[in-house]
């Protein structure tokens, strides 16, 4: 029988535990490729709010579920040609988490050029969506 100690050493798998970061080394499947339609789908992987969707290009991507802006869910997000629309304020976010656009700022604003939205690197094999939750 384990003790509380290991239990919690061996259980626990947000970001920065122990397990949880040994577990990032390694591929994980996030959902499968059939569940990405024309919305996008909330996931919690590792202890980790996420948001998989597919963008009309046809591209996948899991991103951070808070917008980087004003921490909407991008799990109510808006599916565009190329990646993600905040449903609040409108910016969009590519499937790596680049930001394309942000709407509501100054022509000349260098914000989307200082900021990047959490993403993870994403393969589609046989019909599963797996992501690379570790160091590059």
């Amino acid at each position: 029988m384990l003790s509380f100690e290991e239990n919690e050493l061996l259980t626990r798998v947000g970001p920065g535990t122990p397990m949880g970061e040994y577990m990032r080394r390694f591929w994980q499947p996030v959902c499968l490729s059939v569940e990405l339609d024309e919305l996008p789908k909330a996931i919690k992987i590792l202890g980790e709010d996420l948001v998989a969707f597919r963008d009309k290009s046809g591209q996948v991507g899991v991103l951070n579920r808070y917008c980087c802006h004003r921490g909407t869910s991008l799990e109510y997000g808006i599916i565009a040609d190329k990646g993600i629309r905040c449903c609040y304020h409108g910016w969009l976010f590519d499937v790596d988490g680049t930001i394309l656009e942000t709407p509501g700022e100054a022509p000349e604003s260098k914000l989307k050029d200082n900021l990047f939205h959490g993403a993870y690197p994403v393969h589609e094999f046989e019909g599963m969506v797996h992501a690379y939750m570790g160091p590059p």
